[in-house]
């Protein structure tokens, strides 16, 4: 790439950094403890409250000395409130978020315990503790894992010249809104909430920037990541406990989220198999995909054999020529050019501290925190389903790099070899490819009715035993499809949030501990709800359900003495009931599947298990055609709510209409 576009970069961020010090200059306070709260109004009242105390001091009129003693003491209180309403921000804050485990370290400071963010290594005996060692230590780490697990793989050369795209100044807006506004920033200092202000607001002067970068190659700066090493859990002072997390310029994510947009309107390029990072699919979707596989052969009488594929360090393994040759017939040159740019040359350098370690070299993978990296992720596992065999009932979902395969059969024995070639199939196909599977976290399961079967296999050398519920995306799906298991288990983590309620209770106001109550219980035991609650949910499920949901609501209204009857309670806080929710859900997100003009096969299910209600236009009726009560656990089969819509759900409704009306269909309470 050409000096000169480096220098355009340069200049271009040093004029939005010269910006962004005229309008938010930052200020260097120095602080006496860590605790200290900074804010600048208490800063200069702080300040005013040391000049009245030395006045105080010299001064030897005792009139005036009075005066300023009641001064002082005012003050004094007015920073004490100032304190205490900082400190009560700075929790509401920290506890707010949608990170559990920031909750959860919030609660540990409040309850005054010991949690060191410090990153210490131990090595041959010895504990590290400088960062610039420690920099290199992680930084050589994270390249030799890199390198043992590719074989040493190296990029071949797959980048042919640069790009004759052209990119619009609407491109840059409808992608600048799209953007999150955060404040991380990587190392040209731009927060993302400054670059999407100002991609909105003058369009014109980062388009030339795009349009030169496409024609002379994406500068070296941008591929340049700032890696911080974050602890996954374990013992902190082993090196291999630790996962990278990139920063990146924020210059280089727009114009990132410029090429995505592109690649979105290509169409399905990664498979309908594939649920991660598109438009009104999640990983609620993916379940729902495989719950209507295994219920309807389980309907049907037959077994269903599950398996779970655990890749090691998948996204750090991608091999950009394989890419190349598998996008080359699908993507328009010039688009593919500047992918092919992108993962080229990559570096990256760990920071600890103010520390850096020497830049690295990266001859394979894409990069996490990238907004472009995960959908060239998903690009070149396109092909994972074509390892199916044809003649076999199968089904495959993923999620990212979260993939589970099915296989049906009539008999535990077919079902059991063919699931073994399966997955030796898989396995050889993944290691072609480049990745490496992690056998010792493969699970499988056997699905049926009646009683549970643990069976052993051997899958190229290695045994594998089978459980009796598989985790999938966060639940627990059991062998028969009774979810004990996954609501036993989100009960324990419950139970312990609300353990903290009545403590946060007395530090935060009723409005802070209701967002905490939304956020980090409601969310939590309501996740994924429409892949289990559904209709055939049992009487002590539904008992779990309700008993956890009004103890959430008495507690955070403190009617410890059953003041409120639950009819109140849920009118105070504006919850729908366990019950309520269920239809609510479950409604909504088969609307939003019948609605897509394409989408997973799920979509085309529900669309051929329907007809249009000529009484009621607008309006689709779902027939179930379950034949066991099993087969009642796909959502094709468990959607009576839709009869008591009144509204027409069926011509292009908009999501917020949506949402609206069916808040207004199964929640009239919180809209009267």
């Amino acid at each position: 790439m050409a000096e000169g576009q480096e220098m355009d970069v340069k200049s271009f961020t040093d004029l939005l950094t010269s910006l962004l010090n005229k309008s938010a200059p930052l200020r260097a306070i120095r602080l006496s403890r860590k605790t200290d709260i900074v804010d600048q109004r208490l800063e200069k009242m702080k300040k005013k409250r040391k000049r009245q105390r030395k006045a105080f001091n010299r001064e030897e009129n005792m009139q005036i000395k009075d005066e300023l003693g009641k001064e002082i003491l005012d003050l004094n209180k007015k920073i004490k409130r100032r304190i205490t309403k900082a400190k009560k921000d700075q929790i509401k804050t920290r506890l707010e978020g949608n990170n559990p485990k920031s909750f959860w370290k919030a609660i540990a400071d409040l309850e005054g315990k010991k949690s060191s963010s410090e990153i210490f290594i131990e090595k041959d005996n010895e504990v590290i503790t400088d960062k610039r060692e420690l920099a290199e230590l992680f930084a050589e780490f994270f390249i030799s894992k890199v390198d043992k697990l590719s074989n040493g793989y190296g990029q071949t050369s797959y980048f042919k010249g640069h790009s004759n795209m052209i990119i619009t100044a609407k491109e840059v807006v409808q992608a600048a809104k799209k953007l999150k506004p955060k404040l991380c920033k990587g190392e040209d200092n731009l927060p993302m909430r400054l670059i999407k202000d100002l991609a909105t607001r003058i369009p014109e002067s980062f388009t030339a920037l795009y349009n030169k970068t496409l024609r002379e190659g994406i500068p070296q700066t941008w591929k340049n990541a700032i890696i911080t090493p974050l602890h996954k859990s374990g013992n902190r002072l082993e090196i291999g406990n630790y996962r990278p997390i990139s920063n990146l310029d924020s210059l280089s994510k727009l114009f990132e989220k410029i090429i995505l947009e592109r690649i979105d309107n290509l169409g399905e390029l990664d498979g309908y198999f594939q649920h991660g990072f598109k438009k009104d699919r999640s990983t609620v979707t993916a379940m729902l995909e495989l719950q209507d596989f295994i219920a309807t052969e389980l309907d049907l009488g037959n077994i269903v054999g599950t398996y779970s594929i655990d890749l090691s360090a998948a996204f750090d393994l991608l091999r950009p020529d394989r890419l190349y040759e598998d996008l080359k017939e699908i993507i328009p040159h010039d688009l593919l050019l500047v992918i092919m740019d992108f993962l080229s040359s990559r570096t990256f350098q760990v920071e600890m501290g103010n520390n850096r370690s020497s830049t690295r070299q990266l001859k394979v993978g894409c990069v996490q925190g990238s907004i472009l990296g995960p959908r060239l992720f998903t690009l070149y596992m396109r092909n994972l389903d074509k390892v199916l065999p044809p003649n076999l009932k199968s089904k495959i979902i993923a999620y990212a790099d979260d993939t589970y395969v099915s296989i049906s059969g009539p008999n535990m024995e077919a079902v059991k070899q063919n699931l073994i070639l399966t997955m030796s199939d898989h396995d050889n196909y993944l290691r072609t490819i480049g990745m490496k599977t992690n056998v010792s976290k493969t699970e499988v399961v056997f699905f049926k009715r009646g009683e549970p079967l643990v069976e052993t296999l051997l899958v190229n050398g290695s045994e594998i035993t089978s459980r009796i519920d598989l985790k999938v995306l966060g639940v627990k799906f059991q062998y028969n499809l009774n979810w004990d298991n996954h609501l036993n288990n989100i009960t324990v983590k419950a139970r312990a949030v609300l353990s903290k309620l009545k403590f946060l209770s007395r530090l935060i106001d009723q409005e802070s501990i209701r967002r905490v109550v939304t956020t980090h219980f409601f969310g939590l035991i309501y996740y994924a709800s429409p892949v289990w609650l559904t209709e055939q949910t049992t009487s002590r499920q539904w008992k779990m359900l309700n008993s956890m949901h009004y103890r959430a609501l008495r507690t955070s209204a403190k009617d410890y003495h059953y003041r409120y009857s639950k009819e109140e309670l849920n009118l105070l806080f504006g919850r729908a009931t366990p019950l309520q929710w269920m239809q609510y859900t479950s409604a909504k997100i088969a609307i939003t599947l019948y609605n897509l003009s394409t989408g997973p096969p799920l979509t085309n299910k529900l669309k051929e298990s329907s007809y249009i209600n000529d009484r009621r236009p607008g309006m689709a009726i779902i027939i179930d055609k379950s034949r066991l009560r099993i087969g009642k656990q796909s959502i094709v089969n468990r959607l009576k709510c839709l009869g008591k819509i009144n509204f027409n759900w069926t011509n292009g409704i908009t999501k917020d209409s949506l949402r609206i009306n069916l808040k207004r269909t199964f929640i009239p309470l919180n809209h009267q």
